[in-house]
């Protein structure tokens, strides 16, 4: 395995879509609050570089290229990550591997070792969304295609599904959506309200209107999802990285 360590504590900490502190820890975990203009991205990995993820706010001083900041898990020329975030001359970036699970690491990269990706294909064509997509075993995606050019998106996740006693309490958290949606500019994005019913995404629809805001990002080999913690039960979040299965 290229990644030999998953990160620990990705946890839903907040993903920013630009420069951030230098005091912050990069977990990969994107927000909503998106509606500036700016997204997450895909970067590839340089030829003939392995490179290593190292640690931000969570250790003092980091991230810089010291033996304290670094973690055991790396990348490998060619691999596609998507970068969050930049801290001077480090992206937070987060890699998704292939596999029944789907697990996703994240951390710092310099950015020295990452590259510009391939002109993307078709991405606003609804074949390309099409699939069975998981991040980690708890949250799956599943986009359905239309002949208008629309698609059709469901998705379940649970939280707590990896606790014995939860699961024999029958108290693991669960959520789930359904929804009709457009693509354009390689996203798509919708708000669902108490009723089920699919509303145009609009961050200044007020609180008791909506249940559950999401929005998705389809990236090189991966689809990027962002929620507002409203898809579900407590805890239960849509938000990460997924690569397709099958």
């Amino acid at each position: 395995m290229r990644l030999i360590a998953a990160a620990a504590g990705i946890v839903a900490a907040g993903w920013c879509f630009s420069a951030f502190a230098d005091d912050r820890p990069c977990y990969g975990m994107p927000t909503l609050g998106v509606d500036a203009g700016v997204a997450p991205y895909l970067a590839i990995v340089k030829p003939g570089v392995r490179a290593r993820f190292v640690k931000g706010g969570e250790q003092a001083g980091c991230p810089n290229a010291s033996a304290t900041c670094a973690t055991r898990a790396f990348v490998v020329g060619g691999d596609a990550v998507i970068v969050s975030a930049t801290v001077g001359d480090y992206a937070c970036a987060t890699f998704t591997g292939l596999g029944p699970k789907a697990l996703s690491t994240s951390g710092f990269l310099p950015r020295a070792q990452l590259g510009a990706p391939p002109p993307e294909a078709q991405v606003n064509a609804s074949t390309a969304w099409a699939g069975t997509w998981r991040s980690g075993d708890e949250q799956t995606i599943t986009i359905r295609p239309k002949p208008d050019g629309r698609i059709i998106i469901e998705g379940d996740a649970t939280w707590g599904g990896h606790d014995p006693d939860r699961i024999k309490r029958g108290a693991v958290n669960a959520g789930n959506f359904s929804a009709e949606v457009a693509i354009a500019d390689g996203m798509a994005a919708f708000t669902m309200d108490g009723d089920g019913a699919t509303k145009p995404f609009d961050l200044k629809l007020p609180d008791d209107s909506v249940v559950c805001r999401v929005k998705l990002w389809r990236l090189g080999p991966y689809l990027v999802a962002a929620d507002n913690l409203g898809c579900g039960g407590m805890n239960v979040t849509f938000t990460g990285v997924y690569r397709k299965t099958g």
